[in-house]
């Protein structure tokens, strides 16, 4: 009987040991993979101290176990959340944070050197020896929430350039119309001046009809321009030289309310680009930087040499700066802070699109009471190849005598006002409404001297017609006419010889001076 309960205790305590290796296995297995673990792991009593910590927490924290060991959890807190900090059996609150028991949540941990890092954080409770333990796998998210920052960033800036296109597919589509009803408009006028006594009433009638044509003309080139659908040059720029230019416009004006600080670098490499686009996105940032500067300030502008690569522009004020709300809005279109009739909002946003226009990033660094500065980064090209100019008298002889002008266009007012403008300088005109049928005309043995062709036509359009044109009559000029200088009409210019560009509007003195001008 004795013998008996000796074996059953010794199977016992045989059991007992084997469930106490194992628990020890057990645990030796939990402290390896926390103490390898990355996240910090760490684990506090019922009172809230801690009283596990792992090589991961060490590393995010700063804190060695022996300096944390048995310290209150508000020490991983930042202060200002420590008073709303509580921890009960059925309720845990971390920070302010609700009841986080159970699900992953964000807050904001504290090091031992005062920083502080976002931090994402999943607790689980557990009992033992009548008592409770919380333990808490803590991520420092830092690396994600920069991620996630430049997510929104890289999305912001496609909505804008979704914006961008948008407007700009709408600009495009009214432009043409818009411009040919403009051209008819200051057609008509200019020839009408020509025709009046100068100071007589119907003298300015007609000089006020030409300028409004002229001023709306302007308007639909900015709106073009703002949605990057325009660029009316390519040629090698000195923004020195355009930002000068630009500083003597304004020196007795506006920048006698402020204090003008101009640092230029020597030697800046040249650009490409338009310099109408440029001195218009130069212009609207220095008129904005003073009215920033209501009671007198400082305005900087600078340039340098970032590399061989890229030049800045600095555009910097000591103004009322913007708060976070509008600087993330400033580049939107039609978007303003200004009274009714002070602004449209179309500002900076033109100033953004005249800068991707030519292949450049543009940041703005403001805050409220620090001013604003708009730092603007363009690619820099070779040196334009100086050419010698062309000796004074030497015109071309269609400019002295009546020329054979073949006028491509399908709109009815441009080739009314267009023939009327052609004959009153006293040359002939035949108008068709297409590419085709001027193929034809000219098919059939026509030879004009000059053609005058619209871009955008049924049919064929000024794209298609030029190139067989020009197979057929390889060195008639041509007057490529449109009211959206775009890359198409640009390459045009370049691809083909003796093509030149003739932006709608036009009055009679610019279309005199292009005639004038071909075949120099």
């Amino acid at each position: 009987m004795v013998d008996e309960k000796n074996r059953e205790l010794a199977a016992e305590i045989q059991v007992r040991q084997t469930a106490e290796s194992a628990l020890r296995d057990s645990e030796e297995r939990y402290r390896a993979v926390a103490q390898s673990a990355h996240d910090a792991i760490v684990t506090i009593d019922h009172t809230g101290n801690i009283v596990g910590w792992n090589r991961g927490a060490e590393r995010i924290f700063g804190y060695e176990a022996a300096a944390i060991i048995d310290q209150p959890l508000t020490r991983l807190m930042p202060e200002r959340y420590r008073d709303a900090h509580s921890f009960g059996e059925d309720r845990i609150k971390l920070g302010g944070a609700p009841n986080i028991r159970g699900q992953a949540t964000e807050l904001q941990g504290l090091r031992k050197d005062g920083s502080e890092f976002p931090a994402e954080i999943s607790l689980a409770k557990w009992d033992a020896l009548d008592t409770w333990f919380v333990t808490g796998i803590i991520r420092d998210i830092t690396d994600r929430k920069h991620a996630e920052e430049e997510s929104a960033k890289l999305q912001a800036q496609l909505l804008q350039s979704q914006k961008m296109e948008s407007l700009g597919t709408l600009a495009g589509g009214i432009a043409h119309d818009m411009n040919n009803i403009l051209g008819a408009i200051l057609g008509l006028a200019s020839v009408n001046i020509e025709g009046q006594p100068q100071g007589s009433q119907a003298y300015r009638s007609f000089e006020t009809i030409a300028k409004a044509a002229t001023r709306g003309g302007e308007m639909v080139r900015s709106l073009l321009a703002f949605a990057r659908q325009s660029q009316a040059e390519d040629r090698v720029l000195d923004v020195n030289a355009i930002l000068q230019e630009e500083i003597r416009l304004l020196e007795r004006t506006t920048f006698s309310k402020v204090r003008l600080v101009v640092n230029l670098a020597p030697k800046l490499h040249p650009i490409r680009g338009d310099a109408s686009a440029l001195t218009h996105a130069f212009m609207n940032l220095c008129v904005n930087a003073v009215d920033a500067m209501p009671e007198n300030g400082t305005l900087t502008l600078r340039t340098r040499n970032i590399d061989s690569d890229w030049i800045e522009v600095t555009v910097e004020d000591t103004g009322t700066g913007m708060p976070k709300d509008v600087l993330e809005r400033a580049m939107d279109p039609f978007f303003t802070t200004k009274g009714v009739g002070k602004g449209t909002g179309l500002g900076l946003s033109m100033v953004y699109s005249a800068v991707k226009a030519h292949q450049g990033q543009i940041e703005i660094h403001s805050e409220p009471g620090q001013g604003t500065q708009v730092r603007m980064q363009f690619p820099a090209c070779e040196p334009a190849i100086e050419v010698a100019e062309s000796v004074p008298g030497t015109r071309s002889e269609m400019s002295k005598r009546a020329l054979n002008v073949l006028l491509v266009d399908d709109d009815e007012m441009i080739q009314s006002s267009v023939e009327t403008i052609l004959q009153s300088l006293g040359h002939a005109v035949i108008t068709t409404p297409n590419g085709e049928e001027a193929l034809a005309r000219i098919e059939t043995g026509f030879v004009p001297d000059v053609v005058i062709l619209d871009m955008n036509m049924p049919g064929l359009g000024g794209s298609g017609t030029l190139p067989r044109l020009r197979a057929i009559l390889p060195e008639v000029p041509v007057l490529l006419s449109t009211g959206r200088t775009d890359q198409v009409a640009l390459d045009l210019a370049k691809t083909h010889p003796f093509v030149t560009l003739l932006p709608k509007p036009f009055s009679i003195k610019e279309l005199q001076q292009r005639l004038e001008t071909i075949g120099r």
